[in-house]
């Protein structure tokens, strides 16, 4: 990995050499030159504000797997003044935002982030983020090309019952919610050491009668405090950017074995029965089997179970001639980052990840369109070494962590982290139109396409290899053009027949967050 990250590297000084002293704007109130790709367009620049300000939302926002939440996003922006020759080379000076949220789901996300380019009139870039994110709603389907295989339930959770193997993710989590019968005295689970478990249920051989569920059999709990710096240093007029940087992190696993949840009886407690009169309570508790997570640890598959530190050293590359980083109408932006995890800075796991993306937006009949923009992105992250199972999903992109696929971050139509492996590849793309305006604030409309997929290795990817995709559209409310608020429907196989079919953009997944995914 480190050979290929090297040929890429060089491959982008290559590009970024070529033609450059052509380029290059000489103004002499700029401490070093800047190239020519970096100056914001005209418009943008007459609609820049100038100064300190702050933008944001707060209220009610929407995730398909973490649920509706109360939360928000407070932007401060510093653009300086039109005078500072910075200022029609930059998205912002310094770019401060807050996000607190909390969902129906107990899903916790709180971000501080920092971001500054050109530092004190330098060629240095810094950006920073603190960030909590306790999640009891995360997903585990395998890893890698086993998590390509379908959805699998049997209806109402009833064992004798023909499976059915190709679900959407709505009647897949609906069916597991039934109760069921133990499968065996062993899954049945009151105290976490499995001797004295067995014991206390020999003393007690009526505990084994208990009624079982699968409720969160594809689900585990994820709580990560951590601290993200990076450092980057442009060269040849800041088109090209080597960055250095860290996480620090610690992981701590929690998987619901044993844990009772109200549940649905399989005869009895269908929605079909609503407004009747049951002959059993309306929700039944029952204690949840083993899940996805405890068999693939049990069978030596994963390792990770018990959490602990993961503490990254950082460095990448990029390449980026975007016109304006916060919504670009064209330009490229190429990057590569490589993660090393090692016990020598007190990691518990020791393994290597490293991302390669490369964007590329155009702007189609900008003499006819006020703004068309083509934006494409594809990626690609191997990972190896002895990498625990939650950080197979963690991909580092400089402007931004990505996660699994599946989600707001790559596959849109499928739930978050529905396919997860050692090697992942997708791509994005997107057509963003900018059909209104009004003063500070900017819609874009945006048709979506995703594919992707994981596999077992790097050696296994095949450009003949069957791909998954998704579908959709976003609508795009950019106020005072760098924060960007973002609602997206999307849908894929497994999305069919979810929600009410009565219902406006039913069997679609729905985002409300903030920024341009690429």
């Amino acid at each position: 990995m480190i050979k290929n990250l090297l040929g890429v590297s060089l491959l982008f000084l290559s590009i970024s050499l070529f033609g450059q002293d052509s380029e290059m704007v000489n103004d002499p109130r700029l401490p070093f030159p800047i190239s020519k790709k970096k100056r914001l367009s005209a418009d943008d620049i007459s609609k820049k504000k100038e100064g300190s300000f702050i933008t944001g939302l707060a209220g009610p926002f929407n995730d398909p797997n973490s649920g509706f939440g109360i939360g928000g996003r407070i932007f401060w922006f510093q653009n300086g003044k039109k005078d500072d020759p910075f200022f029609e080379y930059t998205p912002y000076r310094h770019r401060v935002f807050f996000n607190p949220s909390l969902t129906n789901r107990n899903a916790h996300y709180h971000e501080l982030n920092w971001d500054a380019p050109f530092i004190f009139n330098t060629q240095w870039r810094v950006r920073a983020s603190i960030i909590y994110d306790r999640n009891p709603n995360n997903l585990f389907f395998g890893l890698g090309e086993e998590s390509l295989e379908g959805l699998k339930y049997k209806p109402h959770n009833i064992q004798g019952a023909p499976t059915v193997y190709d679900g959407t993710f709505v009647e897949q989590q609906d069916n597991l919610n039934f109760t069921r019968s133990p499968r065996s005295t062993n899954e049945v689970k009151y105290l976490d050491d499995p001797y004295l478990n067995a014991a206390l249920l020999g003393a007690n051989p009526t505990l084994g009668n208990v009624r079982m569920t699968d409720r969160m059999y594809n689900r585990y709990q994820l709580e990560t405090p951590q601290v993200n710096p990076s450092f980057e240093r442009s060269f040849f007029g800041g088109v090209v950017r080597a960055v250095v940087g860290a996480r620090l992190s610690r992981a701590n696993i929690k998987t619901f074995d044993g844990d009772f949840y109200k549940t649905r009886d399989p005869y009895f407690q269908d929605s079909n029965y609503a407004g009747t009169d049951y002959p059993f309570p309306h929700a039944l508790p029952a204690m949840q089997g083993r899940t996805k997570v405890t068999e693939d640890s049990e069978a030596g598959k994963i390792r990770g179970i018990n959490g602990g530190y993961v503490n990254l050293a950082r460095i990448g590359l990029v390449y980026d001639t975007r016109d304006f980083e916060p919504d670009p109408a064209k330009g490229i932006f190429a990057e590569v980052t490589h993660e090393r995890s090692d016990g020598a800075w007190g990691s518990d796991y020791n393994f290597n990840r490293t991302y390669g993306s490369f964007r590329y937006f155009y702007q189609i009949f900008p003499s006819t369109f006020k703004k068309l923009v083509l934006a494409t992105r594809v990626s690609m992250v191997n990972t190896n070494g002895s990498a625990p199972f939650f950080e197979y999903r963690n991909m580092w992109s400089t402007e931004g962590n990505l996660s699994g696929l599946g989600g707001r971050t790559t596959l849109r139509g499928f739930i978050q982290d529905r396919f997860v492996g050692p090697t992942m590849g997708f791509a994005n793309f997107e057509l963003r139109w900018r059909f209104f305006e009004l003063p500070g604030f900017t819609f874009n409309i945006a048709p979506l396409l995703d594919i992707g997929r994981p596999w077992d290795s790097f050696s296994d990817v095949k450009a003949t290899d069957k791909f998954l995709y998704s579908y959709g559209t976003g609508l795009r409310i950019i106020w005072n053009q760098s924060t960007i608020i973002y609602l997206e429907w999307a849908r894929s196989r497994e999305t069919k027949g979810y929600g009410n079919a009565a219902a406006p953009f039913a069997g679609t997944q729905f985002y409300l967050n903030f920024g341009h995914i690429f």
